[in-house]
């Protein structure tokens, strides 16, 4: 008997958000894919978890309730694919973001036509997460964040990467001025990687561009996401920390995400992952990453690949896709 899990847009485009996670097709492909790809059986355990937390965002988020059923759709079936949780802890790994995308279509006036459109966003707690579970590290300590005053420097000896730190006790000012981070190879052997006021701007002019949009035709420049600004006119500590784990990472392998996925970091080439979607006619429905789009301004950077998958007994479409 096949196992083969297939959902018709038109099924999920009929349903209130909030219902879509409900779905008992959506239910068994969740359950599936877990299941295939962790080489668990936690599958039913975790969906129950996460249609809660689904369903929380979308209940206090009206803007992501807002946004197209394919992409709420997708971004449910990413909590299996990434491994992560929408749990709102004091360092959650993901959050659901809304995105106006270009549909490829113009209007009368030749403008072109937008849709809302979810996605989800992987912060570096949820991106350390992942590395750890792929065996690309044993772990990363928390990042230490530089102020004006404290006594901090860089060397290289031999190849191997050194930093000389002490923090000013009494603080002298609360101008931040870098941030680094001591990474645990998988054979002990340390990495440190660090961001300064350079890299710190750089990032803060590319928010600027993201959040830049078009009005009548007319590009509008954005403005920077405010915590760059926020610490007496300074990066916010707390938001840095995250950029510090993110940026940590940029010279290391790829880990693979879901179609509907995006980290700071870096956005990879789309991936062939099977979300199940057939249209009237039965023919697969193709889905485009949300990552592969460059109309689509998401993210500060771009992104990354999950770890290995675990061969199990499922349906021939699951294994072709590489569950």
């Amino acid at each position: 008997m096949s196992n083969i899990i297939q959902i018709k847009v038109e099924e999920l485009n009929a349903l209130p958000a909030t219902k879509i996670v409900e779905n008992e097709k959506v239910e068994r492909k969740f359950i599936q894919m877990y299941n295939a790809i962790w080489g668990s059986q936690m599958g039913e355990q975790i969906y129950h978890k996460e249609v809660f937390n689904f369903q929380k965002v979308l209940r206090e988020n009206p803007a992501v309730a807002e946004c197209t059923k394919m992409s709420l759709f997708g971004c449910f079936l990413d909590m299996a694919v990434n491994g992560l949780s929408l749990d709102n802890t004091s360092r959650p790994h993901c959050y659901l973001i809304p995105r106006n995308v270009k549909t490829g279509h113009k209007d009368e006036r030749g403008y072109d036509i937008y849709e809302k459109r979810a996605s989800v966003s992987v912060t570096g707690y949820g991106e350390l997460t992942m590395r750890m579970r792929a065996g690309q590290i044993r772990y990363a300590d928390n990042p230490v964040i530089v102020y004006e005053g404290d006594i901090f420097s860089i060397s290289l000896d031999s190849g191997v990467k050194k930093i000389t730190y002490s923090a000013a006790i009494p603080r002298k000012s609360t101008n931040v001025i870098g941030a680094f981070i001591r990474i645990i190879r998988t054979d002990g052997s340390e990495d440190y990687q660090w961001l300064l006021e350079g890299d710190i701007e750089r990032l803060a002019k590319f928010s600027s561009k993201n959040n830049s949009y078009y009005k009548n035709g007319q590009r509008v420049e954005g403005k920077a996401n405010e915590l760059y600004y926020s610490n007496n006119g300074g990066i916010d500590p707390g938001f840095l920390e995250n950029k510090m784990i993110k940026h940590a990472f940029d010279a290391y392998p790829k880990v693979r995400t879901g179609k509907f996925t995006m980290m700071a970091t870096e956005q990879e080439e789309e991936d062939t992952i099977d979300y199940g979607f057939v249209s009237e006619d039965g023919l697969n429905e193709p889905i485009k990453s949300a990552s592969s789009d460059s109309s689509v301004p998401f993210g500060e950077d771009r992104q990354i690949e999950a770890p290995t998958p675990v061969s199990v007994d499922v349906s021939q479409e699951d294994e072709s896709q590489g569950f």
